[in-house]
Formats: structure tokens, sequence, C-alpha cells
């Protein structure tokens, strides 16, 4: 595959860092994740872009760094590494990465400010049958708690933010399970490793997800669905404070990211959960799906690559 670093197409393998640069030696990268889909026999468009590209910039700003290309450099950046690679008529994953690759010389005090980061975007096709799955989770509580957003600030999206996932996915997968969901200091429901968590009240008729104070990354995908859901006026939707009793007593759960779309979960320390056909997580992947192969229905929700 084909990759595009600071203007040019490259060699996805030629990439490279030094062991001992800003970005590997003390884990500081900025990324986004979004996808592209064809909208035409020869077009393409990006799924939420200026979000995404908003939420960018923003991660940077918490260490005083700044973006070094436009919205529209990016989205050109985009449209070349789709081209590069043959792909406009298929959904691709797009990953951004903001490195630094300046040599650490002694001393990691280091003003990030002082340096351009370097930009490098990558691609991967998603198979259709990816669109036709609801992938069902079994997920624990962690026993590690999210980061707390004074510490690390959960809504910035870097790359050292997720040592913290990858704890309590490691603890996960070693007891048998698919992920973790995690609390934060005060007990309170955040987030599942590198998803957001919704929780059904199928009596109250209720749709919960943890509010953006508790500790979760702001994600692109959650606020679509939440978009969609308010537009139900079957069910009330809340961003709230949750607990665990909450994940317990709850008809259905399902998870939230770019990667997957929504994702329902099927188990929570061996509680079980709805799933399946009729559920609200099906309908709304159904929905989602539907919208993202049909921008029409949601104009505003895509950028159109430049040919």
């Amino acid at each position: 595959m084909d990759a595009w670093l600071d203007g040019e197409t490259v060699a996805e393998e030629s990439v490279t860092l030094h062991v001992n640069s800003v970005t590997a030696a003390l884990g500081t990268a900025f990324f986004e994740a979004m996808r592209c889909y064809p909208v035409s026999r020869r077009g393409a468009a990006v799924f939420r872009f200026e979000a995404h590209y908003r939420r960018l910039v923003r991660s940077l700003s918490v260490v005083g760094a700044r973006l070094p290309l436009t919205a529209e450099d990016l989205l050109s950046a985009v449209a070349e590494i789709v081209s590069a690679n043959s792909a406009a008529g298929q959904a691709c994953y797009i990953k951004v990465m903001v490195f630094w690759d300046t040599v650490l010389s002694g001393t990691s005090l280091v003003d990030l400010g002082e340096f351009t980061p370097r930009v490098a975007v990558f691609l991967r096709t998603t198979p259709d049958s990816f669109f036709h799955n609801c992938p069902r989770l079994r997920c624990r509580i962690s026993s590690w708690r999210r980061m707390d957003d004074n510490a690390m600030p959960a809504q910035a999206k870097a790359t050292a933010n997720y040592y913290n996932a990858r704890l309590g996915l490691t603890e996960a997968l070693a007891a048998g399970y698919d992920n973790a969901i995690f609390l934060n200091g005060r007990g309170a429901v955040t987030e599942a490793a590198e998803a957001n968590v919704f929780v059904v009240d199928r009596r109250a008729m209720t749709v919960a997800t943890p509010s953006l104070d508790s500790g979760v990354l702001p994600g692109v995908i959650r606020d679509s669905v939440l978009e969609v859901l308010r537009g139900d006026a079957r069910f009330q939707v809340c961003e709230e404070r949750l607990h665990p009793m909450d994940l317990y007593a709850a008809d259905e759960v399902f998870l939230t990211n770019t990667a997957q779309l929504v994702r329902q979960v099927s188990e929570i320390d061996g509680r079980q959960l709805a799933t399946g056909p009729g559920t609200l997580a099906g309908d709304l992947r159904a929905e989602l799906v539907d919208i993202l192969f049909r921008p029409d229905r949601r104009p505003e929700w895509f950028a159109a690559l430049p040919i």
C-alpha cells in the first residue's frame, strides 16, 4: 500500500521513526481515524470530515502544537492516497498520524511548539461483508480506572492515552472477554477500550451515554448516533453520569467508534444482554450503514474528495 507523507506519496513501509525520536521515546503523537465512501462511479467522500479535522486540531493544541495542514490540505491528502491506491470505488478506513521524528539529544525536556510535526496518511479498504455484520462482544468492567482528565486529557486523541485502554484490554482478554469497560476515579462509567458506550432501557424507553465530563473521547460516531437517536421520538436520549448498575440493569449495551461503527455487547461480567434482530443497536447499525452509502440522506455529513 502507498501512504501520504508531508505532501508526497510514498511506500507505506518507508514511513519509519528513529527509536529515540520524540514520538517513539516519549509516546507523543496524535491521530484521527475516519472513513471514506464511494458516492458515484468516480467520486468518493469522507464521513464527518470537518468533525475529525476540528478534533485533531484541538488535540494538538493541548501540547501547544499546531497542525501544519489546513482542512483543505488534509482533504486533498486523503484524495491523493485514495487515488494512489485505486480505492475510489471502495469503502476505506483512513488513518491520519501526526508525529515528531526529531531525535532527542540527552534531554526529553523539549518544547513541541518549536518543531513542525510530520503528517502521514494511511489507508485500508473495507470489505462489503463488514457492513452486513454486527459484531457481538463480551465485556467486563476493568479493574484499571480510566485516566483522570486532569492527568491526561481524555478528549484528546493522543496515542499515549491508549496505553490506559491497553491495560484494561489486556486484562479482559486474559479473562476470556473481548473488551473492557472503564470506570473513572469517582466510580462512574466512561468508555470501553477505543469505543464509546451506550445503555438502552426498553422499559423507560431511554438511551444513555456517559457525558463528556465523565472522561470520554468525544467520538464522531458517538455524536452521529446521538443525532440519529434524537430524531427518533420513541426514545429519550441522555448524556449523563452512569454507574455499573446501569450497565447490569440494561436491556442493551452497545459500543460505537469509527473502526467498527456499532457493536452489540452480549454480556457484561456474566450478565446477558439482548442482541440480534429487533434490538435498537441492530437497527442503529443498519440505519448508519444506509446513511453511509446514501449520502443524500445527510449531505452535511460528507466532504467530497477533490478529483
